[in-house]
């Protein structure tokens, strides 16, 4: 039987939220165009739903590509350090990612409780506006674990730095 780390788990489910995000958002901007071109009209909800589609797929996104290491970052000007100093900054990089994570989250969660408590719907749905909301905090939870496994990857590793595929991670 093959082992299943918490890594691949991660993996998966970032993997999910984007494909269903994804999918979401081309069906209905695709129908959607396609119906305002033959009747003229459109349903009210559709930008709103496609609009929050893109939050989730945007937030999962994101913590897919700090996975990988492809996030926004200084890397040409970084490989001119030396391999401590470069090290040193990735630590401060992730650290700085983590406060801010922590910001977002705290704020973010608020913002999703009060929209469950007032029971707010997305326009024209039955989709309570603390389904959309919640991908601001759920792509952060994953975006800070993306960054604890890429922070532990780089103090656990005394040739880091060294190797060229930044697709290493810690499962």
């Amino acid at each position: 039987m093959a082992s299943i780390s918490f890594d691949s788990i991660v993996t998966k489910v970032e993997r999910f939220v984007m494909l269903v995000s994804y999918m979401t958002l081309i069906l209905i901007v695709s129908l959607e165009t396609l119906r305002r071109m033959v009747t003229g009209e459109q349903f009210g909800w559709g930008p709103d739903v496609s609009m929050y589609a893109f939050v989730w797929l945007a937030w999962f996104a994101m913590s897919a590509n700090l996975r990988s290491g492809k996030q926004l970052s200084f890397m040409t000007f970084r490989e001119m350090m030396p391999k401590k100093v470069r090290k040193a900054f990735e630590i401060l990089d992730y650290c700085i990612w983590l406060i801010v994570g922590l910001v977002v989250f705290v704020t973010s969660v608020e913002v999703v409780m009060n929209d469950f408590q007032l029971g707010r719907h997305i326009f024209g749905t039955n989709i309570p506006m603390a389904a959309a909301s919640l991908a601001v905090p759920a792509g952060w939870f994953f975006a800070m674990i993306r960054i604890l496994q890429n922070m532990y990857r780089i103090v656990r590793s005394p040739g880091y730095g060294e190797e060229k595929d930044k697709n290493l991670i810690v499962s």
